[in-house]
């Protein structure tokens, strides 16, 4: 018997890293959904845009020794198209992230109210409930109604009313900043991703480096988990018994995979729309922003990232001109069950496009693609017990449920692959 990892995303390569288990993961590559692409000159990812945020130090020089990264300051906003009654006589169609700390923009009527009721709110306890009461509570019905409502509508699916509260770090809380930035001396350096890296030559080829030394057999899926014989089947038939199994696979699958049968918490999967575009020569074009939060748009969309804003890198060489030609992604949530067919996110796809034209985002799409996330935002109920109950259960088979999907919990890629190296010491302990 002998200990070892599922999946070869970041988490995996962690572990594999430090302890040098073998791995076994499904596809014939490493990275999981963090990995890069090229159509035509371009590239994409398959889940948007993947940036490294967080400030170790040490795994920040230990990524750089695998593939030289470039550092950002973080430019993003939110956008409003004005679709919405409650957004259509705003001050500016761009205020930046976060939008609490920019209410000036609102102008002075709507920046005032929304100060008041934020001031009131604060001065009571939050005593639970679901996120829609959490972001109600914390920033008042003005500014619920203008962006948090619709917004969130959108990003989780219409679960926003009946899931707990969570990443509370991506909505930052300071009445400080919030009343300084209702004058109009907003601090844009809150939130969980002021600075990000990334890769000059793209996620994939970071991943791949690290896998190289690394123990990986790829191809190789895991089909069943016997977690009494601490044993796993793979697709080509194979059995391996265990003494400690690391998984970074998606919790609710991993049960699955064990025969355990609880009801697991909900989650919404993602359609990203990679698009290389022409961009139409306006300033509404070309505003900088690394990604936008859009909670208006017809077509259904969440978020406009530009990869091309980080690094001109994404354009082919014969359209390196970030002002004129543009890589995006845009992202779409669904329920799992609601997965478009081809020739709705094809319909999708040229409603994206006609949208983005209509705003005067771009003059038209030279390329496009789709990836589809199954697992990408996991969520849970108010008071529920189910991650915990469920990695304690695993855990008394010798089973290590880790990463941003095995613990059901948000986390980027550094914190991904910190989670990887502490679990691989670990097992290599025999701890």
């Amino acid at each position: 018997m002998s200990s070892l990892i599922i999946g070869s995303g970041f988490t995996g390569l962690g572990a594999g890293l430090s302890s040098v288990l073998q791995i076994i993961e499904a596809k014939d590559r490493p990275g999981g959904i963090c990995a890069s692409y090229q159509i035509d000159g371009f590239r994409f990812e398959i889940g948007g845009g993947h940036w490294i945020f967080g400030r170790d130090e040490y795994l920040l020089e230990l990524i750089n020794h695998f593939a030289r990264c470039r550092e950002y300051r973080r430019r993003s906003a939110v956008f409003f198209a004005g679709n919405l009654e409650s957004t259509r006589d705003l001050k500016y169609k761009f205020i930046d992230y976060p939008i609490q700390n920019n209410l000036y923009a609102l102008g002075e009527r709507l920046a005032s109210r929304a100060v008041d009721e934020i001031i009131h709110n604060s001065k009571r306890g939050f005593e639970g409930g679901t996120m829609s009461d959490w972001l109600i509570h914390y920033f008042g019905k003005t500014l619920y109604q203008i962006f948090f409502a619709p917004f969130h509508d959108r990003y989780t699916a219409g679960l926003y009313k009946n899931i707990a509260p969570q990443d509370p770090y991506k909505s930052p809380v300071n009445i400080k900043s919030i009343i300084d930035g209702a004058s109009g001396n907003p601090d844009l350096s809150a939130g969980y991703n002021a600075t990000f890296v990334y890769p000059e030559e793209g996620l994939d080829t970071l991943s791949e480096r690290i896998a190289c030394l690394c123990n990986v057999e790829y191809g190789k899926a895991v089909v069943k988990i016997n977690p009494e014989l601490k044993s796993i089947k793979l697709s080509d038939g194979k059995e391996i018994e265990f003494d400690r199994l690391i998984s970074t696979i998606p919790l609710n699958k991993l049960m699955e995979l064990c025969g355990f049968q609880d009801k697991p918490e909900p989650y919404t999967s993602v359609l990203v729309i990679n698009m290389g575009v022409e961009l139409k020569e306006s300033k509404i074009a070309r505003h900088g922003n690394h990604w936008l939060y859009i909670p208006d748009s017809l077509t259904g969309f969440h978020r406009v990232g530009y990869y091309s804003n980080v690094d001109p890198l994404f354009l082919p060489d014969r359209f390196r001109n970030h002002e004129r030609y543009g890589s995006l992604y845009i992202e779409f949530a669904f329920m799992p069950d609601k997965r478009p067919s081809r020739n709705q996110i094809e319909d999708l796809i040229k409603k994206t496009e006609a949208e983005l034209q209509e705003w005067g985002f771009i003059k038209r799409v030279l390329v496009s693609d789709s990836t589809w996330i199954d697992v990408a935002y996991t969520w849970q109920r108010p008071e529920s017990r189910w991650v915990l109950s469920s990695i304690e259960r695993l855990r008394s088979h010798g089973i290590i449920s880790a990463g941003r999907y095995g613990r059901w919990n948000f986390q980027g890629i550094l914190e991904s692959l910190k989670e990887g190296i502490f679990e691989g010491l670990k097992a290599k302990a025999g701890q």
